[in-house]
């Protein structure tokens, strides 16, 4: 049987606001983050271009769906449960997890003026290896992406001549 640890705060470590993941309700993270504001609490729910756009709700959404980012004071977790649309905070061995700011300001980086992140593919044109599947290992060409569920279109070069071979996106990273 293991015994459970529980490491206690200093009172420095009370004082000093820190990064922690709320879990929210699923679809439920920006009613979340708009009570936790109100409650004069620092929120931050990374928003991703979601590609290609879903057939049913916004091309918008959460990057970490039922999550979000929340910078507080120890003494002020206890509130954060009470709050509408909040399952709890995300916890490691009883203790709520902390992020890194560094973590934060990264993905910080990566938003447009609009606050939305966007992911970049690769264009067309560039060079891929294929990481999965029967082609794996092989070098091919982008040609397009596809309408079809992220997919891609690779130029491969097989028997000396380029061939068309449709792929999942996910297969493929820079070369």
């Amino acid at each position: 049987m293991m015994a459970s640890v529980e490491r206690t705060m200093t009172p420095a470590e009370n004082e000093v606001p820190s990064w922690r993941v709320v879990q929210t309700k699923r679809y439920k993270e920006r009613a979340a983050q708009r009570y936790l504001s109100e409650l004069g609490l620092t929120t931050y729910l990374p928003l991703l271009l979601q590609w290609p756009r879903p057939a049913v709700g916004p091309e918008v959404g959460p990057m970490f769906p039922c999550y979000l980012f929340l910078c507080v004071e120890a003494r002020d977790l206890c509130r954060v449960g009470r709050t509408a649309g909040v399952r709890g905070l995300v916890n490691f061995g009883g203790v709520p997890a902390r992020v890194d700011e560094a973590a934060i300001e990264f993905l910080r980086a990566r938003e447009g003026l609009d606050g939305i992140i966007r992911a970049n593919p690769l264009p067309p044109g560039a060079q891929v290896m294929i990481g999965d599947g029967p082609f794996r290992g092989l070098v091919a060409i982008i040609e397009r992406r596809l309408t079809a569920r992220q997919r891609v279109l690779v130029l491969l070069e097989i028997l000396q001549r380029q061939t068309r071979v449709e792929i999942p996106e996910k297969w493929v990273r820079q070369a």
